[in-house]
C-alpha cells in the first residue's frame, strides 16, 4: 500500500489507514524503528509492549485517562 505522507511544520507525518485501525484496535502509542540501510519505517503497534516499557504502569494510566479526559482542554491551553 502507497501512502502520501503530510507536512507538519519541519516533520512529515504519516496516517494510518481505517483499515489498519481496525485491525491494530485501540492504540495511543507505537514503537517506531528505522533501518536506514533499507531505508525502511518499522511500526509496532504492540500495546503491551509499550506499556512495559514504562517505568511505572500507575503513573502511565492516569497520564492516559486524564488525556483521554481533558485531551481537547490540553490542546487549547498548549496554543495559548
Amino acid at each position: 500500500m502507497m501512502q502520501k505522507l503530510i507536512t507538519v511544520g519541519n516533520s512529515k507525518a504519516l496516517t494510518i489507514s481505517k483499515e489498519i485501525l481496525k485491525q491494530v484496535g485501540d492504540v495511543d502509542m507505537a514503537k517506531v524503528k528505522f533501518d536506514s540501510s533499507k531505508k525502511r519505517l518499522i511500526v509496532d503497534f504492540n500495546p503491551q509492549e509499550m506499556v512495559d516499557a514504562v517505568v511505572d504502569k500507575e503513573v502511565y494510566e492516569v497520564a492516559k485517562s486524564l488525556m483521554k479526559r481533558y485531551g481537547k482542554a490540553f490542546a487549547e491551553l498548549a496554543k495559548k
